[in-house]
């Protein structure tokens, strides 16, 4: 399970790195990668973010639920 919570972490980090690059890209219309508009940016860590919290709550649910069992 601590693969998992270092693929959560992984994907999380790499969204916010894409987020900044959306609002820097918005903010000073630098084009960092050739072409391609803000929003981009922020369609990219959407999937990131949507990894990042699916394993985080698979690992809560798979956790969690069998140490409740134990007791």
């Amino acid at each position: 399970m601590k693969s998992l919570k270092l693929v959560a972490l992984i994907s999380g980090v790499i969204a916010g790195i894409i987020i900044l690059l959306g609002i820097i890209d918005f903010f000073f219309k630098w084009e960092i990668i050739g072409g391609v508009k803000a929003i981009s940016y922020f369609h990219a860590a959407n999937t990131f973010l949507l990894l990042s919290i699916c394993c985080t709550l698979y690992h809560h649910v798979t956790c969690c639920c069998k140490e409740d069992k134990k007791e």
